[in-house]
């Protein structure tokens, strides 16, 4: 299909004056004669996870890769996602290595005739296939699954009894163990067919397809912002977006001027494309982005990724990095402070803290994580202070947690908390300051049970820097304490 140029005049929603903007609509690579649809991103786009029907013998999940520029071609997916009649649209966790499906008559059975699945990325296979719980599958079609940005929000579509018509997109959360019962999206699901949501980075962004009436013909894109389960400003895309064929499966790809959309072709088929630039681009987030690896070895490692919302003290996403590769990725929205913690087996785990100030442009973080190993390791906490003060903040209270975990967890291992100062003040001063740091957080593990024995306390005032430099950025990072495995 040829490149489609054409002006767009839209209204921007801020200013509420008209503006003209230039879009084009390019076919993507890997594009075949067969249906060709539902194109989904990671790794902040460098690989898309799509669907097609191969040869015409059933829909199948496959993924292309960038690299230096050049899409890879297509090829399945590993594992057994693909045990099916058809395995269609896919959503992908930010750190793509966990996977919702929707299938037909997969080897996994399920509750009805089309369900959804969830599958894990194990040594570069997707493996573990199980369909999600009854909150979310029904006996009716559920299929075309988006997941927020933290993992903890599903956008659906399914045609179960209840709804307004055809089919209505239904949304489903995650507490940490188990999905809510879904329930339908409000003010978004009309007596037509919805379709195809999709969730932007920002987590309030949602857009989908529907045949409504007053739309260009066949299925049409739409926008709409979500505020806990409703949408409200929904609006219909223009052309050269919308045009008189179908167009299904809308994605933003993050602090990106582009995105993807499946339209089907004039011989019928679908095939996927990207649109640039993006007419209603989801809010800038800041992705954090590097790789997980034993800090003696250099070994890459698999390793659990938690983010927790320092102010709430709640966990916000538990996502993993690639066992094989060791990369991780996680998206950030703003007006939050976080921290990002890694733990391995047999590795002490390492927090970091990110603050994200409302507002924040969008920008990419590289950030490598190191893990020591148990056996003689050093890991450094994220524990607050204010200024010249040694009561421990409420900040404190989720890395506090961690370390009583991991010594219940190896009730043979001892531990020294050394406490450590910024340049500002006198060595004796300093010394006095850190000592109480220290001796804090050793109070605080032994209220909750942890035997004093295990626990030694030490400061080390401003003497050991764990960097250069007189800058409040540099003092903040001195002003710590760290916990060292002793004999």
């Amino acid at each position: 299909m040829k490149n489609t140029i054409l002006l767009l005049a839209l209204l921007c929603s801020v200013t509420l004056s008209a503006f003209a903007q230039t879009v084009t609509i390019d076919p993507m690579p890997n594009n075949t004669a067969y249906d060709d649809f539902a194109p989904t991103a990671t790794n902040h786009g460098k690989v898309i996870i799509f669907s097609s029907d191969l040869n015409g013998k059933g829909q199948r999940l496959m993924s292309m890769e960038q690299s230096n520029g050049t899409w890879s071609s297509a090829s399945k997916l590993k594992g057994d996602v693909n045990d099916a009649v058809h395995s269609g649209a896919a959503a992908l966790t930010p750190d793509g290595q966990s996977l919702i499906f929707s299938s037909y008559e997969h080897d996994a059975k399920g509750n009805g005739r089309t369900d959804l699945y969830v599958a894990y990325k194990r040594n570069g296979k997707w493996v573990d296939v199980m369909p999600l719980a009854a909150t979310v599958n029904s006996s009716s079609y559920d299929a075309q699954p988006s997941i927020s940005a933290d993992g903890r929000t599903l956008y659906f579509v399914s045609d179960r009894p209840g709804g307004q018509g055809g089919t209505d997109i239904y949304t489903s959360t995650w507490d940490g163990d188990a999905w809510s019962i879904a329930v339908p999206v409000g003010s978004i699901n009309a007596a037509s067919n919805e379709m195809s949501p999709v969730i932007a980075a920002d987590g309030q962004t949602l857009y989908f397809a529907s045949d409504r009436f007053g739309g260009a013909g066949g299925f049409d894109i739409y926008v709409a912002k979500v505020h806990n389960g409703t949408a409200t400003d929904v609006r219909r895309l223009k052309e050269p977006i919308n045009t008189t064929a179908n167009e299904l499966f809308y994605s933003a790809l993050p602090n990106s001027d582009r995105a993807m959309l499946s339209r089907t072709t004039a011989v019928g088929d679908y095939s996927n494309y990207t649109v640039t630039p993006n007419p209603f681009p989801g809010e800038p987030v800041t992705l954090v982005e590097g790789f997980v690896r034993d800090a003696s070895s250099r070994k890459l490692l698999g390793a659990e990724i938690t983010v927790t919302d320092l102010k709430s003290g709640k966990r916000v996403a538990t996502l993993r990095s690639d066992d094989v590769t060791g990369a991780y990725f996680v998206t950030l929205t703003a007006g939050r402070v976080y921290s990002i913690t890694a733990t391995a087996e047999d590795h002490i785990f390492h927090s970091e803290r990110y603050e994200v100030p409302s507002g924040a442009k969008g920008q990419t973080l590289n950030k490598d994580i190191e893990l020591s190993r148990i056996e003689g390791g050093v890991g450094r906490l994220l524990i607050f202070f204010d200024l010249d003060k040694s009561e421990l903040k409420s900040e404190s209270m989720p890395e506090l947690e961690r370390v009583v975990d991991l010594l219940r967890k190896q009730p043979s291992i001892r531990v020294q908390f050394e406490g450590h100062s910024d340049d500002q003040g006198t060595d004796d001063y300093n010394d006095g300051l850190s000592q109480r740091r220290a001796d804090a957080v050793r109070t605080y593990i032994t209220s909750a049970g942890i035997d004093s024995s295990r626990l030694k306390a030490k400061g080390f005032g401003k003497r050991r820097p764990m960097v250069k430099g007189s800058s409040e950025e540099a003092r903040q990072q001195n002003r710590r304490v760290e916990m060292k495995l002793t004999d």
